[in-house]
């Protein structure tokens, strides 16, 4: 479960909430953009490296649907829009990216609820509060203990929880209360009881891992147990219907029938994505594929999981990071202290010599590699 204290915006490695302005209407060549630091300023620029708005504020994060973005002038955050003017003027502590047209924003160490004109949604008398989910809720910490929201400010789900998660697409959401965990629906009701020692979110089968009596299992969405709980450890299915299991500490996967499809041989294994996982033997990554064949034997300090474009992150003995295909085969040499996988579409951060940019999938660069800092692509809308 995530801690719901206020989430700032998380920049790849350079970890900092960034900030940009301008002046006029600017022109892009991608339907991309992203915040950057350059000389201690931020700013923005397009999936093609060129600057959109230059670099001049202290702070600003990325654009959201509706175009605004947080922005911090002279330690203060308001939101500017895709001109950078600001449209809601700098005011607070600090502040979110809008969701479900309602930002989170902090003023004198508490958060409250803002609209898209600036507008107070729920005053700043919180600890803590999360975005808006697609469900319409968000939420809350007062002091300890968590609830729900709802976007006109007023508790919906009573403050009662030792922690919560965001609620699902699907309007569920996982809260733990007295050391055990159940799920609950949009009005507050239980789906699946507070009884579990650890419990995760329903996969796309349908299926959830819950801890019984230190083992892991599966149930379904009527709290039935479908498969025993019977192992070590374990994660959620895939897409692909298998899921991880630990037996006698070392892991393998499983299928939606229970059957062992691969043997747990492994250290560790991640969940699979495009087809592959990576698995660890001896401190070393590999690749194997659904059906448990080798396509690379485990030879790396580190493999990342796939992201777009059917590429992984790896590191290699030296400490420097590149990209490797599904068939495990480099296709963009090892040369970066840090790289992301590439969940931005086309482009993946990458961090060499202290500096931040962005490269293409053939490992040519897109933005140059000169930023302090550099946060994640999110389309562009034009006011």
């Amino acid at each position: 479960m995530k801690s719901l204290l206020y989430r700032m915006i998380s920049v790849f490695s350079c970890t900092i909430f960034l900030a940009g302005c301008g002046r006029t209407a600017p022109k892009i060549t991608t339907d991309v953009i992203a915040p950057v630091m350059l000389g201690g300023a931020c700013g923005y620029v397009d999936g093609n490296g060129i600057p959109i708005i230059e670099p001049q504020f202290d702070n600003c994060g990325s654009f959201s649907t509706n175009g605004l973005a947080p922005a911090c002038q002279n330690g203060k955050y308001g939101f500017i829009d895709t001109s950078g003017t600001f449209a809601i003027k700098p005011q607070f502590d600090s502040a979110s990216v809008f969701s479900e047209g309602c930002a989170v924003v902090c003023m004198d160490g508490a958060y409250g609820v803002i609209d898209e004109k600036g507008n107070w949604i729920a005053a700043p008398s919180w600890t803590g509060i999360q975005d808006f989910a697609g469900c319409g809720l968000a939420a809350v910490m007062q002091d300890t203990l968590y609830g729900y929201m709802d976007q006109t400010g007023q508790i919906v789900i009573d403050i009662q929880f030792d922690d919560v998660d965001p609620f699902t697409g699907d309007g569920l959401a996982l809260v733990k209360k007295n050391g055990l965990y159940g799920i609950i629906d949009a009005s507050g009701s239980f789906v699946i009881p507070l009884e579990y020692e650890y419990l995760e979110m329903f996969a796309q089968n349908g299926l959830a891992m819950a801890k019984v009596d230190g083992k892991y299992g599966f149930i379904d969405k009527e709290g039935r147990t479908v498969i025993s709980h019977q192992f070590d450890g374990a994660f959620s299915f895939a897409e692909n219907g298998l899921a991880a299991i630990m037996q006698n500490e070392k892991w393998g996967f499983m299928n939606e029938p229970g059957q062992i499809i691969v043997e747990p041989v492994y250290d560790l294994v991640y969940s699979y994505s495009n087809g592959r996982t990576i698995v660890k033997s001896d401190g070393l990554a590999g690749i194997i594929d659904e059906s448990g064949t080798i396509i690379l034997e485990p030879s790396y300090p580190y493999i990342s999981s796939y992201g777009d474009q059917g590429m992984a992150v790896f590191a290699d003995a030296s400490g420097k990071w590149g990209y490797l295909n599904t068939d495990g085969t480099v296709v963009i040499e090892p040369i970066y202290d840090y790289a992301a996988v590439f969940t931005s579409g086309s482009l993946a951060l990458v961090q060499k010599d202290g500096l931040c940019g962005a490269v293409r999938p053939d490992g040519s660069t897109a933005v140059e590699i000169k930023y302090e800092n550099i946060g994640m692509f999110m389309p562009y809308m034009e006011n």
